[in-house]
């Protein structure tokens, strides 16, 4: 199971790096990103127990993912990502709110 996480934390930094300096929309690079990183994930959550430090992690990948989406630095605060979450603004859907 360690192997099997060890491949999605990959394939989702892979694809967190992949829209990082992108020439997409922002809608349309957080999409890449879900369909691209966050697809190997829900895979293995139905398979896999994972603790909540390693969700907290992934989590924190799909934040970052959204800031690369959005053209913000990393320094931007990660609260808008996580709190504003029933509003029209730019946010991150962490893929086990689904």
């Amino acid at each position: 199971m360690r192997a099997t996480k060890e491949v999605v934390w990959q394939k989702i930094i892979a694809a967190r790096d992949l829209i990082k300096c992108h020439p997409l929309t922002p809608e349309l690079a957080t999409e890449l990103f879900t369909s691209k990183g966050m697809a190997f994930f829900r895979f293995s959550a139905a398979l896999i127990e994972w603790s909540e430090s390693e969700l907290n992690n992934v989590k924190q990948g799909c934040i970052q993912a959204y800031k690369n989406a959005w053209h913000l630095p990393r320094s931007t605060e990660s609260a808008l990502f996580i709190f504003l979450k029933h509003t029209q603004v730019r946010k991150a859907h962490c893929p086990w709110q689904y």
